[in-house]
């Protein structure tokens, strides 16, 4: 942590849905409980209900379902980080669970005690993202303009680009690439700053707006209209999530993006 001198291990969960297939996640975790040193944070999604009141509107909590959870937090003597926020971490727009958490070790608990987690609205996904805050924001540092593959996409960009390249008669092969050249990098900033610019307001407007609908819902769960208006927030959402994430692609050329899941 930059906030303070303390190092700590960081385990990612993603769960299985049977019982019968989650059984090697608390084994796994046992291993790496009694293997770690230090303060220790697993947290994800875990795929399972630790208390009864963890479901509504939905089947009943049966006591096999805990059972496992149970076991394991009591051999480990894990607890679970204090949340704020929404009260379920997953949702089908029926049935309400809280099958996401972060759970710490003793050594977490003698050490920072009081971090919490903030369960986050959903957005475009059907769970809540994890939220925890341990250090301080930073400033971020202005970079030159780049081209990213989504401008590309734009209808107008092939039109712009033939326009620009034909544009011109320069004496000269090299002086002539050169300033075909020149000119679409103008035309590409261009489009950029009219259609791409402000990408991340335009997401950060968007999960405001889906957010205020997803808070309305938490008090009208069955609302039709609501849940209409949800779903045209989502697609307006995930068009600009999505060219956010090509951006993100390119520039750290991840190859699980394309090769993995989805990224719902």
């Amino acid at each position: 942590m930059k906030s303070k001198p303390v190092k700590f291990g960081f385990t990612t969960v993603y769960g299985l849905h049977t019982i019968k297939d989650s059984k090697p996640l608390w084994d796994k975790l046992r291993r790496i409980n009694s293997n770690q040193q230090g303060p220790w944070l697993a947290m994800g999604d875990f795929n399972a209900v630790l208390h009864v009141t963890d479901r509504q509107h939905g089947s009943e909590v049966q006591d096999m379902e805990v059972k496992d959870f149970k076991e394991y937090m009591m051999d480990t003597g894990m607890n679970e980080l204090q949340s704020v926020g929404r009260g379920y971490t997953w949702t089908n727009n029926h049935t309400y669970s809280r099958i996401d958490r972060g759970l710490v070790n003793t050594e977490w608990m003698m050490t920072m005690p009081s971090l919490k987690i903030q369960v986050l609205e959903p957005l475009i996904s059907d769970h809540s993202p994890l939220k925890l805050m341990i250090t301080q924001g930073h400033t971020k540092k202005s970079r030159p303009f780049r081209f990213f593959n989504c401008i590309a996409d734009h209808p107008l960009f092939i039109q712009q680009v033939e326009k620009a390249w034909n544009e011109g008669k320069e004496a000269g092969k090299i002086q002539t690439v050169w300033h075909k050249l020149k000119r679409t990098k103008e035309l590409v900033k261009d489009l950029n700053t009219k259609h791409y610019k402000g990408l991340e307001g335009k997401i950060k407007e968007a999960r405001k707006e889906l957010q205020t609908i997803q808070e309305d819902m938490s008090n009208r769960m069955q609302d039709t209209e609501l849940i209409e208006k949800e779903k045209i927030m989502k697609q307006e959402l995930e068009k600009w999530v999505k060219i956010e994430e090509s951006v993100y692609k390119q520039k750290t050329r991840v190859q699980w993006l394309k090769l993995g899941d989805s990224n719902s």
